[in-house]
Parts: C-alpha cells; structure tokens; sequence
C-alpha cells in the first residue's frame, strides 16, 4: 500500500507539473491514476478528489499567470457569466440523475471537443498563414461555450479548461497564454461548485473513507500545488505560443478519443 501512495504522489506531481502550463486540471488523468495503480473504486469519493486537485491545478498555475499578468479580467467575468449557472445546471443534473446522465453528456462531449479541435486547428492555420483579418470578440458564443464547460465540470468531474481555453481563444480572440491563464481563474470559481455537487452525493461510508485517508489528501495536495506552480514557472520560460498551442490540441485530440473509446466500450 506504502508503494502504490507513493507512485500516486509521483504520478499527482507529475500531472500537474504537465498540466498546469496547458491551462488544464488534469481530471482526465487522475481518476485513472487513483483506479489504476492505487485501487481505488471509481466512485462520488474518487471524483471529488479528481476535482479537488483539478482545483489545486488551477490555483497552483493560476496565481502564477496572474502574477505574469497573462489574464483578461474583463472577459473572465463574462465568461463566468456562463460558466457559474452552467455548473449551477450541471449540479441539478447530477442530484437528480446521478451516473445515468454521464452517457448522454459524453456523446455531447465528443461532438463539441471534436467540434472546438477543428476550430482550433483552423485558427492555428490561419494565423500561421499570416492572415490579418481582423476578428471580433464574440461574447454571446464565448458565453455559451463557457456555460457548456462549467456544466461539463459538474457533470464529468474535471476542470474542463479543455473547453475553457477555445472559448477564450477562439471566441474573445485572447493570445494563448492569456486564454490559458484566463481559463485557470474561471476554473478557480466554478470547480468549487462541481466539488459540493458531487460531495452532497456521499453515504456515510464514503465520507468515513476520504477522513482515513486525509493524511494522504493533505500530501497530495502539497505534491500537487508544487507541481503546478513549477510546471507554471517553467512553462513561461521554456514553450513559445506555437509550441503551446500544439501541445494543447494534442491533448485536447487524447481526450476526445478517450471519450469515444469510453463510448464504445
């Protein structure tokens, strides 16, 4: 038991370091990590902790882009606008039908992420090919998808910067790095949200379970706020935009084909 902790301590520092830099959680990541190699049963008690440190992540990195000024506050609080009731939505859905709702959502989920990829990709393109076309914020659409994203984290237990950062890229046509950094301030205020939902779900006997393994949690969230900060420093320091954005789509294109496999399977 000893050695599988301390491989999810490796793996929750690793995760964040990675992650942080992308404007992700790294929800994605953990729950596997949890079920995988320490055992643990996928359930309301592994997907709060999945959104705990998908909340740390986005502290950790946060603060930093904060501090680089690599944020747009204005377009943040319009974004949360959509975000918050979004989550609001997505706790509704996940008290009134539980794990039933999370096959439905993933079939949304890879219409859109496939959707955002393409978009992503098309914008890459253009700008690539020096394209000076002057493009206008759209804050109804990036409103929308930001509504999309804060429901997707109530829902499926992650920060959902996957969809966050397009719509501040895509839609309020923020430079990378201030999508990224404005992603990790939105998911600061609505992964709280998705926390509560899930937690109001826990019998007696879940609860009993996270106390025994608080000594655990606690150094998990060490390990994660480090990482985070870390993978954040470096990240300035070491990717340019370009690389940046294509290490985004990159993993923006694993999670959608997790969700299709999840589908299939």
């Amino acid at each position: 038991m000893l050695l599988e902790s301390i491989f999810i301590v490796i793996g929750v520092l690793a995760i964040g370091f990675l992650f942080a830099p992308l404007g992700l959680g790294g929800g994605i990541l953990y729950v596997p990590l949890f079920h995988y190699v320490g055992g643990w049963e996928i359930d309301q008690k592994l997907i709060i902790v999945s959104l705990l440190l998908s909340a740390i992540t986005s502290y950790g990195s946060g603060l930093e882009h904060r501090k680089k000024s690599y944020i747009d506050d204005e377009l943040t609080g319009i974004a949360l606008w959509g975000a918050i009731p979004g989550a609001m939505v997505g706790v509704f859905f996940v008290m009134i039908t539980g794990i039933q709702f999370k096959s439905i959502f993933k079939i949304l989920a890879v219409i859109v992420v496939g959707f955002v990829i393409f978009k992503m990709i098309r914008k890459m393109n253009a700008e690539n090919s020096n394209d000076t076309t002057t493009r206008e914020i759209q804050i109804g659409k990036m409103t929308s998808l930001s509504a999309f994203g804060g429901f997707l984290s109530s829902v499926m237990a992650i920060g959902a910067g996957m969809i966050y950062v397009p719509a501040m890229k895509f839609f309020g046509n923020l430079e990378t790095r201030k999508s990224i950094g404005s992603s990790l301030n939105i998911m600061m205020v609505v992964v709280p949200f998705a926390i509560v939902a899930h937690f109001m779900l826990l019998n007696k006997y879940q609860i009993s379970q996270l106390i025994d393994e608080s000594i655990l949690l606690i150094i998990l969230i060490i390990a994660n706020f480090s990482g985070s900060k870390m993978g954040a420093i470096l990240g300035f320091k070491l990717f340019n935009e370009n690389i940046l954005m294509k290490v985004f789509i990159a993993v923006l294109s694993i999670t959608w084909i997790n969700y299709i496999i999840d589908l299939i399977i």
